[in-house]
């Protein structure tokens, strides 16, 4: 595949920070993709390999486009794929999950809440989730059935956005926040939020897990990248 100027260049950068921006249809996977490549080819003699890659999609869709296209790659470029199978190509929530039942003892039985599943427990367990000990500005208690998935919006900001403690002060969604993860470790139960919180609590405070991905992590790919958040 022939490539532009501009397109060469992001694949020929493989060290220091590189931010790709252009607009759709515009080749930016293929791009990644052969970037991946570029790095398995010409840095197998530091020691670099699948392993030591990680690259990060925001849909599983996303992420088997991606894997496909860096196997048909590897093949047509470097006459093999062996090794691929080590190098994760997939959403963040599930290289969180990896990390939390490898390395965290205490999720092994955890199950994940799609974003319906979630809805349904709040509904279900309305006091111990926390959602009917909120009240709406004009005083009523938020509702199960009618106010669970303002609910779930209100869960999530306070966990990934950044947020000004000092303005929250003691605001009654911090005893629902507790409440609710009071349920979800009770039912053994991680949704997208925790799963980011946890992982990211166990790197912070967990120095020999720090140090190894630290070591075996080289190359970190994130695929439309303005979709993270603060978290």
């Amino acid at each position: 595949m022939d490539y532009t100027d501009s397109q060469q260049e992001a694949i020929d950068s493989q060290d220091g920070n590189l931010q790709i921006i252009a607009c759709a249809g515009s080749g930016k996977t293929q791009v990644i993709s052969q970037r991946i490549v570029g790095l398995l080819r010409d840095k197998a003699s530091e020691g670099i390999g699948p392993a030591s890659i990680v690259a990060f999609t925001f849909t599983k869709k996303a992420a088997g486009e991606l894997k496909d296209r860096i196997h048909r790659l590897c093949l047509e470029q470097l006459g093999q794929d062996i090794g691929l199978a080590e190098m994760y190509v997939g959403t963040i929530h599930g290289f969180c999950l990896n990390l939390l039942q490898t390395h965290e003892n205490q999720f092994l039985k955890y199950s994940v809440l799609s974003d319906i599943q979630q809805r349904l427990l709040i509904d279900r367990h309305s006091k111990e989730s926390g959602l009917t000990g909120l009240i709406t500005l004009d005083g009523k208690p938020l509702k199960r059935w009618v106010d669970s998935r303002l609910y779930q919006r209100l869960l999530s900001m306070v966990r990934e956005a950044e947020i000004d403690e000092t303005a929250l002060g003691d605001h009654p969604i911090r005893q629902a926040l507790t409440n609710y993860l009071a349920l979800l470790h009770r039912k053994r139960f991680l949704d997208y939020s925790m799963l980011l919180t946890e992982a990211v609590t166990a790197i912070v405070v967990d120095q020999v897990l720090r140090d190894k991905l630290a070591t075996s992590l080289r190359y970190l790919s994130v695929d439309e990248y303005q979709d993270v958040n603060p978290l």
